[in-house]
């Protein structure tokens, strides 16, 4: 018998609707768009870029609430990100970088754990997935200069991500539309 003191149980799935991917989609568009403007050659320094990217799917993410998407990258980026500003912007002469970025990677693990306690829906295999492919990225970056060391490289990676999201939002309304008039 459970306890009184045990909390109902969470829905199983995402709550996740066309519309919301509509507007998930233009907000991870507007963050391209942010990414491009601001970030490189002589605006913020490259260094900012894993950070827009986490704040962009954030902003996502809050769109479904807790029971949505893109929690996991959201929170892996960021954790990263502020790692990475912060050496970028701080240089402490004693802190080895690798060891800061392990600790904004440990701080989203962290930040998950505890979210998902509260009934956010975090994929743990997402969010280890969005920190392996954030290390790959940077430990090939110098063998791909001018490529992964460009931050227009991710804005364009996260404008598809926001074109598709808003095309298969439209098409899901479409559909929906559609079958209910049948």
């Amino acid at each position: 018998m459970p306890s009184k003191h045990t909390a109902p149980p969470a829905p199983v799935g995402p709550t996740r609707t066309p519309g919301n991917r509509v507007i998930q989609g233009a907000l991870l568009g507007g963050g391209a768009l942010v990414l491009a403007l601001t970030a490189g050659t002589d605006r913020l320094p490259f260094y900012w870029t894993p950070l827009i990217l986490g704040l962009s799917y954030l902003v996502a993410a809050i769109v479904d609430g807790p029971r949505g998407g893109y929690w996991a990258t959201a929170l892996g980026l960021t954790g990263w990100g502020l790692a990475v500003v912060y050496m970028g912007e701080v240089r402490p002469p004693d802190i080895d970088p690798a060891g800061a970025y392990l600790v904004g990677a440990g701080l989203a693990g962290v930040a998950a754990a505890l979210l998902s306690g509260r009934g956010f829906l975090i994929s743990p295999l997402g969010l280890a997935a969005t920190i392996a492919a954030g290390g790959l990225v940077l430990a090939l970056t110098p063998r791909a200069a001018g490529t992964l060391d460009d931050a227009t490289t991710y804005a364009v990676a996260l404008g598809v991500v926001g074109v598709l999201n808003v095309a298969g939002g439209v098409y899901q309304l479409a559909r929906a539309k559609t079958g209910a008039a049948a």
